[in-house]
């Protein structure tokens, strides 16, 4: 997790570099690797800050981090749908809502796809 963070914090301050706001630059990375860092110290401490971490030692965790999942996928989802909704209100095709609802549904189909003639729930 730290290493991740501290990557996208780097790719962050690369970026708000070269659009010449060094405020961003600094604050960015600093919240992204800040993050990374409190959740690798306290994931031997604390089940929510080893969830975070990716750490899934075992069965119960595993099943937290698919609802955890399965909780954000409906939400997104949700999100989706009003923002298609919103744009076909006011006269529009739904632009990046519409698509991006395209690819959650066939995503969604190909994993189902994959998941049973895998004969099993994980990719």
């Amino acid at each position: 997790m730290l290493a991740l963070t501290s990557v996208v914090g780097a790719t962050m301050a690369a970026v708000m570099v070269v659009r010449g706001d060094i405020t961003m630059a600094i604050l960015l990375p600093a919240i992204s690797i800040g993050y990374g860092l409190a959740v690798t110290l306290s994931a031997s401490r604390s089940d929510v800050a080893a969830q975070l971490s990716g750490y899934e030692e075992d069965e119960r965790r595993r099943l937290i981090n698919l609802r955890a999942t399965a909780a954000t996928g409906d939400v997104l989802v949700a999100a989706l749908v009003c923002g298609i909704a919103y744009k076909l209100v006011h006269d529009e095709l739904g632009g990046p809502f519409s698509m991006l609802s395209a690819l959650g549904g066939i995503t969604y189909v190909i994993a189902s796809v994959a998941c049973t003639r895998a004969g099993n729930t994980s990719l």
